[in-house]
């Protein structure tokens, strides 16, 4: 099948459109990328004049359509992708295209992602909340699609005896994420660990005492944090918006709930409803729902070797069985709403792509306020 694939593409910095190209391209698919932010003129002039605005983003969805008459695919992807206008996607369509989205930032652009959403034959989104939203508003070809780990890249070090001694500037417990106010006060509750964070933003927290020891750098390629996952005791993940309303976090299971499992580590992570319709708690990762049970799970973890590491290897086990690129490339390419299987836990159930691991009984989100960190 001819697949074009447009995404946000950064070459410094793979992610998501680039790991979907390569299990699609793993899959027999002919692959084509799209660039829909190759904007002519820099952001800062555009959001100063519309009518520049207007110019660029108009040539973008002109480029898409010419190449879709040049390539004449069987499938457009779309990943986010809200430059791209209902008539071009609409278009597209009519062409003989079949056209889905993988919406996968949330809460980023969720008001658009409802107004673009009637123009595709499927739209999935990466938060279960923001697909019940979807079906709420009448958009009924609107499905949950969870991230994943691609395996080539997410993954252990090879060849290396987990039992082995940690490479020296790995510390034993390891964040790697942007700085934002609630992961900063979670992290005070870590104080006097071996603890290492890096992120970009984290200067914002120097004149923190708890936080400042722990500081290690700014944003990292690929690459080097998986090494950080696969050689570190502990993989800490706090998400945005953590313990807020749904509204801010999405309950969803970012993509470091996916990676983190897949390079091997075991998994320490904030209570969301998402990450218990595909997990189990203490079988596949340890959830928190506060900053007094995340310490706890740290210490715990870092005594305990032996369940350590039997968490992370049923962790990684589980996570390559049901939720590889692979496993979304065939939902996106494939599937159809017929195949999709009801999905319970979040108001307004979506349809969801992929089975759940967790018994009905664990999905109920058991999260703490704010106040409780």
């Amino acid at each position: 099948m001819k697949v074009l694939l447009s995404g946000a593409l950064n070459p410094r910095f793979e992610a998501l459109p680039e790991y979907l190209a390569s299990a699609l391209a793993r899959l027999g698919h002919e692959v084509t990328l799209f660039d829909h932010r190759a904007f002519l003129l820099p952001g800062r002039l555009r959001s100063r004049h519309p009518a520049l605005q207007r110019f660029d983003r108009s040539r973008l969805n002109a480029r898409l359509l010419r190449t879709v008459r040049r390539l004449r695919p069987d499938l457009l992807i779309v990943n986010q992708g809200t430059v791209l206008t209902r008539c071009t996607i609409e278009e597209a369509r009519a062409s003989g295209v079949r056209c889905v989205n993988w919406f996968s930032d949330f809460p980023a652009e969720f008001e658009q992602g409802l107004a673009v959403a009637p123009a595709y034959d499927a739209f999935f989104l990466a938060s279960s909340f923001a697909a019940a939203r979807h079906r709420e508003a009448g958009l009924h070809q609107s499905f949950w699609l969870p991230f994943a780990c691609e395996p080539e890249t997410h993954r252990p070090d090879r060849d290396v005896d987990s039992r082995a001694p940690r490479p020296g500037d790995v510390p034993e417990v390891v964040f790697v994420g942007s700085h934002y106010p609630e992961r900063q006060v979670l992290l005070r509750f870590l104080r006097d660990l071996p603890v290492g964070v890096w992120g970009p933003g984290w200067e914002r927290a120097a004149d923190d005492p708890h936080v400042r020891p722990m500081i290690r750098g700014g944003a990292l390629r690929p690459a080097a944090w998986r090494r950080l996952y696969a050689g570190c005791r502990v993989a800490l993940n706090i998400h945005y918006g953590s313990f807020g309303p749904p509204d801010a976090s999405g309950d969803l299971a970012n993509t470091r709930v996916f990676e983190i499992l897949a390079c091997g580590a075991y998994q320490v992570v904030d209570r969301q409803g998402d990450i218990l319709r595909l997990f189990k708690d203490g079988e596949h990762l340890a959830l928190f729902s506060s900053g007094d049970e995340l310490r706890a799970r740290v210490e715990e973890a870092l005594i305990d070797e032996g369940r350590r590491r039997d968490v992370a290897r049923r962790g990684r086990e589980e996570v390559l069985a049901r939720h590889t690129y692979a496993d979304r490339a065939r939902a996106l390419g494939g599937a159809s709403a017929a195949g999709f299987t009801r999905q319970g836990g979040a108001p307004g159930p979506p349809r969801a792509a992929v089975p759940p691991s967790a018994p009905a009984g664990e999905r109920a989100r058991a999260g703490a306020g704010r106040g409780s960190r």
